[in-house]
């Protein structure tokens, strides 16, 4: 491991029970290992332990059970102020930070939140109430930067293992069932709140259907869309769920770039260069400018993110390769270079803080930025390590006001992409977070979606030969962490030059010359933000 900065304060992990890791889950994705903020002066660690386990009667034998311990810190000081152990299914995300103290728990299909402080005094920091089940298949959570978003990725248990063939029609199926075994993931959207006490708000926002899971640039705002301009040359758009469309930067790129949402107002977009190799970034605003541009001069895979609004930044975290073509499903040790973290002033990108972790972890859960932007947690080696970040200048709290001022503010309105497309799915959420007085509501089934005015269902790219296993909540971990693996289409044409202008086409989830019902796509597991 090499030396990085100083950092403020190290807390200790063998005292707080943490055995090592296998390197093998560790690369795979699985999710063994996190930190997070519960707010600026605490922090939660989980972590996967090796014990004895009773095996429960009704477990199915493809469970694979395991314990997971977590633990409330303070900091600085490192003081022990709750912990427990939850048994958990299978090698999936299990955790995700709702932010304002709140957090979210998987097991199979179920969700449940807690909050630790608010329950601290009572003695019961990790209570759980019911929040949210499905009789789907949970493939992906994925969360907006300041968690006023959920998207919920799930597949029918019966209709997963159904393919549609190359001619898109499913042999044996009438015309709806095959419509659907064309695009057997449904999309739900829910908007979240944070009321009083530990309860979490969930509200419906409506829902779609596609191919594969992957990430959504979106917030509770709406959503950003893509679109080809020929001479790769892609504009962005803004479009509420009301319908309302803005005009935002065009990105060059010779491959399908990929946006993502880093605050209200903010996205960066992952982009290619003449050697269609992922190693653009660039920033971008809802006032239609691009901010910056730089480039990732290593080779990399899993790129995930933890975000703090409130304090203009965002860290971003990359598995880098020896190789630039590394086999999905293969990751060795020997091809693995180390696990780099930079933290960036999302309206400059300035990097803040540039740091490794270790050991290496595929998954991305193993470092977290305080709410306020002013703080680093990341596990190295033995100990968790907490970096103190400098001050936002004064220009920086402009640009953050800045950026506030200008973020499209929520309408309300139920997410709706085409015609065909309804508000949910089968998925039953208890609105009120436990509470009798209100019975949990019963979002509808949703048909499939037409595909002009969907958002980007969005992998973003690495640089690897071939596709990994399919999305799902098994050991691999990518898609129940939302951190898409799939390499872009390169866009084939002539050498960069001024584009010529024509009309924008419609966004669409598909990659060019690729139609809904083609087998022939290259599709990797989506990847998450850390969430």
């Amino acid at each position: 491991m090499a030396k990085g900065p100083e950092p403020a304060e190290r807390i200790p992990l063998e005292p707080l029970g943490f055995q090592p890791l296998s390197t093998q889950f560790l690369l795979a994705g699985s999710s063994m290992l996190t930190v997070d903020f519960v707010d600026d002066k605490h922090l939660l660690l989980t972590y996967s332990t090796k014990r004895l386990l009773k095996r429960l009667p009704d477990c199915p034998p493809t469970d694979q059970d395991r314990m997971i311990d977590a633990v409330l810190l303070e900091v600085p000081g490192g003081k022990v102020l709750a912990r427990t152990s939850w048994r958990f299914h299978d090698h999936g995300q299990y955790l995700w930070n709702l932010g304002k103290g709140r957090f979210m728990l998987r097991t199979r299909d179920t969700l449940t939140t807690f909050a630790p402080m608010v329950n601290l005094a009572r003695g019961h920091a990790f209570r759980e109430r019911p929040f949210l089940t499905t009789e789907r298949r949970i493939g992906g959570v994925l969360l907006s930067p300041d968690a006023d978003l959920m998207i919920i990725e799930t597949v029918d248990r019966q209709r997963e293992a159904i393919l549609p063939t190359s001619s898109g029609a499913t042999p044996g199926l009438s015309t709806e069932e095959s419509a659907f075994s064309e695009t057997p993931v449904q999309i739900n959207f829910f908007r979240l709140s944070a009321r009083a006490g530990e309860e979490v708000g969930l509200r419906p926002g409506g829902g779609f259907r596609a191919r594969v899971p992957g990430r959504i640039p979106a917030n509770s705002a709406g959503y950003v869309a893509m679109l080809d301009q020929g001479q790769r040359r892609w504009a962005f758009d803004f479009h509420s769920y009301s319908g309302k469309v803005k005009e935002l930067a065009a990105f060059d790129s010779t491959c399908r770039p990929v946006p993502i949402l880093v605050s209200r107002s903010e996205f960066i977009a992952f982009g290619c260069g003449l050697n269609h190799a992922p190693q653009l970034v660039g920033a971008f605003n809802m006032r239609g400018e691009q901010m910056w541009q730089q480039n990732l001069t290593e080779s990399y895979i899993a790129p995930t993110f933890d975000y703090a609004p409130k304090g203009g930044r965002f860290a971003m975290s990359r598995v880098l390769t020896h190789s630039g073509v590394v086999q999905a499903d293969a990751l060795i040790p020997e091809l693995v270079a180390g696990q780099s973290i930079i933290v960036y002033q999302t309206d400059s990108g300035r990097q803040v803080l540039r740091i490794d972790a270790s050991p290496v972890e595929r998954a991305g859960q193993n470092f977290a930025l305080s709410p306020d932007g002013m703080s680093l947690a990341v596990v190295r080696g033995d100990a968790i390590e907490i970096h103190s970040l400098p001050p936002l200048t004064e220009k920086e709290r402009d640009a953050v006001k800045l950026a506030e001022a200008s973020a499209p503010q929520d309408d309300g309105a139920m997410a709706q992409f085409g015609e065909a497309s309804a508000g949910g799915g089968d998925v039953a959420a208890d609105m009120t977070n436990g509470d009798s007085a209100n019975p949990p509501a019963q979002a509808p089934e949703a048909t499939p979606a037409a595909k002009t005015s969907e958002p980007e269902v969005a992998q973003p790219p690495t640089p690897q030969a071939a596709p990994a296993p399919p999305a799902g909540t098994d050991s691999s971990n990518d898609a129940a962490t939302s951190k898409p693996q799939e390499s872009p289409a390169n866009t084939a044409g002539a050498e960069s030059s001024a584009p010529t202008e024509s009309p924008r086409k419609p966004p669409t989830l598909y990659n060019e010359g690729e139609h809904p019902g083609d087998s022939s796509g290259t599709t990797q597991k989506p990847g998450s933000p850390k969430q």
